[in-house]
């Protein structure tokens, strides 16, 4: 056993020893309740679509939205957790909110923090089954099984470079297609088509996240894209990615998937120009944490304006 093990072994000793009353704005802040806008999003675009065909219901759309930013909430949670205890965060990580080595909270109750958040997505997750049928049980499992293993072992998706393909699927994907399915429980390409550029966007989120905690992650050998491939190509993925989500919403609409109206989401490119620009440009760490802020900002105007343009256009449609 090194000294960093020694020393590692020493603050979780530490930060376990003591349990005491944890006050609710520590509660939500190891929530990260600003990085809930990706749960937001997709949930609006699923539904959308949904009433684009002519189906919406208040009460699936609250008790969805409700289980997925729970869902969320655990994962956020257990990836606090699980980086703590794998030694994958110190006391300066910008990626975490150090609330264990404040002594703010102990790795007990911010495991805790996810279980319980597991619960309440599952109570949901119940209603959602009483509304609409057991194959909800499906999209709840993947939603809990990724949200879990993303950071825990043995699979650790996001230190094997795989974090990416799992926020596209559970957070793209599973969520703007169980949104819809909810409303209406069959299969939709209208559903799949606008789950792509939304997809984009949570992963740019998460790309530049990794992007700036490139020399972090290289020295606990945390294998994510920037740390295989370098900085350079985490900035060049952040400008496909968002560059992306335009492309893709137009030629789906030119294929005649999407209707016209969800080109009104060129309205926030300029948004996205100038958050590509500075990050093509940028030297250091604090250039790319303002470019988290500013993508997290972009997704959840991006996925507002495609819901907004949908439901224009089915609103067209009836008068039609």
């Amino acid at each position: 056993m090194d000294n960093n093990e020694i020393s590692l072994g020493n603050t979780q000793a530490q930060t376990n020893k003591t349990s005491k009353p944890v006050s609710w704005k520590t509660w939500i802040k190891t929530a990260r309740p600003f990085s809930l806008t990706a749960t937001v999003s997709p949930v609006l675009v699923g539904t959308a679509v949904a009433a684009y065909e002519g189906t919406f219901h208040l009460v699936a759309f609250l008790v969805t939205l409700l289980s997925c930013l729970f869902l969320q909430i655990a994962a956020n949670y257990f990836n606090e957790y699980f980086d703590y205890r794998y030694g994958l965060d110190h006391p300066e990580s910008l990626g975490s909110s150090t609330v264990i080595f404040r002594h703010e909270m102990t790795a007990t109750q911010v495991l805790a923090g996810g279980i319980g958040s597991f619960f309440f997505a599952a109570i949901f997750g119940l209603v959602l089954i009483y509304l609409v049928g057991p194959v909800i049980i499906l999209f709840g499992l993947a939603g809990m099984a990724i949200a879990y293993f993303y950071s825990a072992k043995p699979f650790q998706f996001s230190i094997r470079g795989l974090g990416d393909i799992l926020v596209y699927i559970a957070m793209g994907f599973l969520m703007t297609w169980g949104a819809y399915y909810v409303q209406i429980p069959r299969w939709s390409w209208l559903a799949f088509a606008a789950s792509v550029p939304v997809g984009f966007l949570v992963v740019a989120i998460l790309n530049m996240n990794n992007t700036r905690d490139l020399q972090d992650d290289m020295a606990v050998h945390k294998l994510t894209l920037p740390v295989r491939f370098g900085q350079l190509f985490g900035q060049r993925f952040h400008a496909f990615l968002l560059i992306g989500s335009y492309i893709a919403v137009t030629l789906f609409v030119l294929l005649k998937i999407l209707p016209l109206f969800s080109l009104v989401v060129w309205i926030t490119f300029p948004l996205a120009f100038t958050n590509v620009r500075s990050v093509l440009t940028a030297t250091d760490r604090k250039a790319f944490a303002i470019g988290i802020k500013r993508t997290a900002t972009l997704h959840l105007q991006f996925g507002v304006m495609l819901a907004l343009g949908i439901i224009i256009a089915a609103i067209s449609k009836s008068f039609t």
